[in-house]
C-alpha cells in the first residue's frame, strides 16, 4: 500500500523578508512623491515664466484675460484676487493645446452621436403675436423696456451648443425684454428716417431652427425660432419692411446653407435671404451665375472651438463657398483709423483653418464701402449688421451703386454720427438691418443698435 504524499508546508515568511518588502514599498512611495513634486514644480515654473503666457486664443478668436490693475476698492471687495484667478486660468501656457488634447481624449472615451457643450439656459415663454402679427402696434413700441445696462463692449457670444454626429448647433433661449428692445430700436429707426429712407429688417434664424434634426430639437431646451421671429415682427410698425426668411431657408434645408462647424450661414443661405429681400423691395435678384464662385476648403469654425475641438467635427471640415461680384473692390475702415483699398471677397486659402469666414469683407470692421461703377442712378443702401451680414452684402453690389456696411459693434470707435446723420450724408434710400436671432437676445448687441439709431428728435 502506497504511502500518501503529504502536502508541502506553507513557507514561513521571516521577519527579515517582511522588513525587506516594507523597505521596498517605502522607497517606491518616496520616489513617487519626488516625481510628483518635480512635475508640480515644472508646471508651476512654466506657469510663471515671463513671456510664455498666451494673450490671444486662435481657436476661440478672442483676446484672453489681462492681469488686473490693482486698486484698494477691488482688493477690499475681493474682485482683485478673483480677477487674478481668471487671468491665471485663462492664460495658462499651452492652453489651446491642452484643451484640444482634452477634447481628443473625450472623443476617444465617448463615441456617442450627441455631445452638449456649455450651460443650457431656460428661455422665456414666447408671447402670442401682437394683433395677429405683422400689423401696426398703436402706438408702435419705440422705447425699450428697462434692462440692466450692459457692461463693456458689445460682444457676440455663443450659447451652449449640441454636437450631433458631425454637425453642431447653437441653443437659442428667447428673451422677451431684449426682443422687445430690439423691436423698439428698429421702430425708432423707421420713425426717425421717415421720408428719408426705407427701413428693412432681416432676423436670420440659426441652424438649430432650420437644419437640426427635428427629433433631437423636440427633446432639447431650445426656443421656437419661427415663433420668436413672428413675435418680434408683430411688435414692429408697418413702416418697417419685414423680410422673414425663415420659411425660405426651411424649404432649402437640405442644401448647404449653414456650416456644420461654425454658427454662421453659408454664402448660399445668405443668397436665399438676398432673393427674399429683393422680392420685398420689388426688384429682381441677380442670379448666381453673375458671380464667380470661389472655394476654400478645410474650415473649422466657432462650433469646433466651442466644443473644445471635437474630433467628430474635425473629421469633416466645412468648405467656404464665396461668390465674388464683378467689381470685387471696396474701401475698408479699421478701428485704428486706417483706411485701405481691398477686396470684397479675399483668398480664403491663405487664411488659417479657423479664420476662413473672414473671406467675406475681411471680417468685422466698423465700415466698408462698395461701389458698382455700372450703376449710375445714385442708388445707395446702408446695411447695419453683425457678422451674419458679411456673407450677405456682396450680392447687393448688383443692385446699388454704393453699398455702405456698418458694423454697429465697432462703428462708434471711428465715427460719432447717428444713423440719421449717416443717411443724410450718404443719401442712402434704404437701411437694411441684418441680425441673426441670437443677437436679438444679447443685451450688449441690442443696446449698441440703439446707440447707433439714437434718440427721437
Amino acid at each position: 500500500m502506497k504511502k500518501e504524499k503529504s502536502l508541502p508546508k506553507e513557507e514561513e515568511i521571516s521577519e527579515k523578508k517582511i522588513m525587506k518588502i516594507l523597505r521596498l514599498h517605502h522607497i517606491i512611495d518616496i520616489n513617487m512623491v519626488r516625481v510628483f513634486f518635480v512635475v508640480f514644480f515644472l508646471i508651476a515654473l512654466i506657469a510663471v515664466l515671463p513671456g510664455i503666457r498666451p494673450q490671444y486664443s486662435e481657436s476661440e478668436k478672442r483676446n484672453l484675460a489681462k492681469f488686473p490693475k490693482f486698486s484698494f476698492n477691488s482688493l477690499l471687495s475681493g474682485d482683485y484676487f478673483d480677477d487674478i484667478n481668471v487671468w491665471f486660468a485663462d492664460t495658462f501656457p499651452f492652453r489651446d493645446q491642452l484643451v484640444s488634447f482634452n477634447s481628443y481624449l473625450s472623443g476617444v472615451l465617448d463615441r456617442g452621436n450627441v455631445e452638449v457643450h456649455g450651460e443650457i439656459k431656460e428661455g422665456d415663454e414666447i408671447p402670442d403675436v401682437v394683433s395677429g402679427g405683422d400689423t401696426t402696434v398703436t402706438p408702435p413700441i419705440t422705447e425699450p423696456p428697462t434692462i440692466e445696462e450692459p457692461k463693456g463692449p458689445a460682444v457676440e457670444k455663443l450659447s451652449a451648443i449640441i454636437v450631433i454626429d458631425n454637425a453642431a448647433y447653437e441653443y437659442y433661449n428667447f428673451n422677451e425684454k431684449i426682443s422687445q428692445a430690439y423691436a423698439a430700436h428698429i421702430n425708432r429707426a423707421a420713425m426717425i428716417l421717415k421720408d428719408k429712407a426705407t427701413v428693412y429688417d432681416i432676423i436670420v434664424p440659426t441652424s438649430m431652427g432650420i437644419t437640426a434634426p427635428k427629433d433631437i430639437v423636440a427633446d432639447v431646451n431650445t426656443s421656437d425660432q419661427a415663433k420668436a421671429i413672428e413675435y418680434m415682427y408683430s411688435l414692429m410698425s408697418t413702416d418697417v419692411k419685414k423680410v422673414n426668411v425663415f420659411n425660405t431657408l426651411r424649404s432649402n434645408k437640405d442644401e448647404y446653407i449653414y456650416f456644420r462647424t461654425d454658427h454662421h450661414w453659408t454664402a448660399l443661405g445668405a443668397y436665399y435671404a438676398y432673393c427674399n429681400f429683393m422680392g420685398i423691395k420689388g426688384q429682381g435678384a441677380a442670379t448666381l451665375d453673375r458671380f464667380t464662385q470661389r472655394q476654400f476648403p478645410g474650415y473649422l469654425g466657432s462650433f469646433y472651438a466651442a466644443s473644445n475641438k471635437s474630433p467628430k467635427l474635425a473629421e469633416t471640415p466645412d468648405i467656404v463657398y464665396a461668390y465674388e461680384p464683378k467689381y470685387n473692390s471696396m474701401t475698408l475702415y479699421y478701428e485704428d483709423g486706417t483706411v485701405k483699398e481691398t477686396t470684397i471677397i479675399s483668398d480664403g486659402n491663405s487664411l488659417s483653418t479657423s479664420s476662413k469666414y473672414l473671406s467675406f469683407i475681411h471680417g468685422d470692421k466698423p465700415l466698408c464701402v462698395m461701389k458698382n461703377p455700372d450703376i449710375t442712378d445714385g442708388s445707395a443702401c446702408i446695411v447695419v449688421k453683425e457678422s451674419f451680414g458679411n456673407a450677405f452684402v456682396p450680392y447687393l453690389t448688383e443692385n446699388y451703386g454704393t453699398v455702405y456696411v456698418v458694423d454697429y459693434r465697432y462703428f462708434s470707435k471711428i465715427d460719432n454720427r447717428t444713423l440719421s446723420k449717416l443717411v443724410d450724408d450718404t443719401k442712402a434710400q434704404d437701411v437694411i438691418f441684418v441680425n441673426n436671432i441670437s443677437a436679438t437676445r444679447n443685451n450688449s448687441l441690442v443696446s449698441a443698435i440703439g446707440s447707433l439709431v439714437g434718440e427721437m428728435p
